[in-house]
């Protein structure tokens, strides 16, 4: 079976621009690599170590058209929520924060070498949970012969999604950098908790945290 988020039941009161610059460039240097040989200089940007080209870079680079499209729709989803949030410069910081976030969990876990926008990307998921928990998100399904899309709350689906990387960590990763994508959510939820406590944010009454929803506030 085969899930994709592509929209978010938020309110949003300012347009996401720079969420909305960032899928058009990871995008444009992403197809910009498929075309490149082995040896092109945007090779530079993929995460082999603690280089700091890299640590940031691999979120501009896919493994495929399958890999970006996916990536582009789980941000365009989540991030511009996030993003119309925080405004647009904070944005830019955390994501390429949570980007660094993940690929210092891969290398100390993993190590081998990653592209994908996937671990920053999950990081802003985490920061979604936080301010969005009860928001529902539309998701397109497809199965065999069959699709439609469907509506549900964002934490059952986030979670369904976390317990896939956690089973994937745990298994050794198949391939996938299983544990960038923890690092960044972890990061991203770490990040949403903070900036709750000490007000970077504002929520507006019409919204439920998850830190509201779990009681604690």
């Amino acid at each position: 079976m085969f899930l994709l988020p592509y929209e978010a039941d938020v309110t949003m009161y300012r347009w996401p621009y720079a969420n909305v610059g960032l899928i058009i460039a990871i995008t444009l240097v992403s197809v910009m690599a498929f075309a490149e040989s082995a040896g092109s200089p945007l090779a530079l940007l993929v995460l082999n170590g603690w280089g700091p080209i890299g640590m940031v870079g691999h979120v501009f680079l896919h493994g495929g058209i399958l890999h970006l499209l996916g990536n582009m729709m789980f941000l365009w989803t989540f991030g511009n929520a996030v993003c119309a949030k925080w405004g647009d410069l904070p944005f830019l910081a955390i994501f390429f924060g949570l980007a660094v976030a993940s690929a210092t969990i891969h290398n100390l876990f993993d190590g081998h070498p990653a592209i994908g926008a996937s671990g920053a990307i999950n990081g802003v998921v985490g920061l979604f949970l936080v301010y969005f928990p009860r928001n529902d998100i539309r998701c397109f399904w497809y199965i065999f012969v069959r699709a439609g899309t469907f509506g549900i709350g964002s934490i059952w689906m986030i979670l369904l999604w976390l317990a896939f990387d956690i089973w994937g960590a745990a298994s050794g990763g198949g391939g996938v950098a299983y544990w960038a994508h923890l690092g960044g959510f972890g990061a991203g939820v770490a990040l949403g908790l903070a900036s709750l406590r000490y007000d970077w944010v504002e929520m507006t009454d019409t919204e439920c945290s998850l830190v509201e929803m779990m009681g604690s506030r």
